[in-house]
């Protein structure tokens, strides 16, 4: 190195207020700080996911989704079968036209149950297993999502830790940001492209 070099590199150094060898201390993610500073997980998720257009609806326990579900069908005029996953069959869907497993072409609407969000991102954090059929999340253009508040991460570190902590056996973990969409014909968004058109977050205690 030459004497010039080492002289600019001190100066720099001194500016900065750090010993020659001493590496900088590593920065903190953004997300994770103004989740942290804010504690408040649901009021950080709820604008996460309005900005990623996934609307969401507060239920006051789970036995109130079938009833949110007719709502949104009714809202939105879908007829035709409703895609539910093995998990949820113990729920009342009396009078509902569900089919339990796996979505079909001939399935608008499909009704999923999310492992976890994180607040940071507004990701929703999907398990594929018998339990919980993978082709649910992409298949149908409607899909509803239902998630605990128990599940509320801060950030995307703190999923990693929850999968260690009660082992689960997953053979994939999809993470839903958003309706599919896409820009690529013409510079114009469209939704629905790659998978679901609207998504709904039905958030029980």
């Amino acid at each position: 190195m030459t004497d010039a070099r080492a002289a600019i590199l001190a100066r720099v150094r001194h500016a900065l207020g750090r010993e020659p060898g001493q590496a900088p201390a590593p920065r903190p993610q953004p997300g994770a700080i103004a989740v942290q500073e804010a504690q408040d997980l649901e009021r950080r998720l709820v604008e996460r996911l309005a900005s990623t257009g996934v609307s969401l609806m507060p239920l006051h326990s789970r036995e109130e989704i079938p009833a949110a579900v007719t709502r949104y069908r009714e809202q939105h005029g879908l007829d035709g079968p409703i895609a539910v996953p093995p998990a949820l069959a113990a729920l009342d869907w009396h009078g509902q036209p569900v089919v339990f497993g796996s979505a079909r072409p001939d399935h608008a609407l499909a009704v999923g149950e999310a492992f976890a969000a994180v607040a940071a991102t507004g990701s929703l954090a999907l398990l594929a297993d018998p339990q919980h059929p993978p082709r649910l999340a992409f298949l149908p253009e409607h899909h509803l999502l239902v998630l605990s508040r128990r599940r509320l991460l801060a950030n995307l570190e703190r999923l990693w830790v929850l999968l260690a902590e009660e082992r689960r056996d997953s053979e994939a973990i999809h993470l839903v940001t958003g309706p599919s969409s896409t820009a690529d014909i013409g510079g114009q968004l469209l939704y629905g492209a790659h998978g679901p058109r609207a998504v709904r977050v039905l958030l029980t205690p």
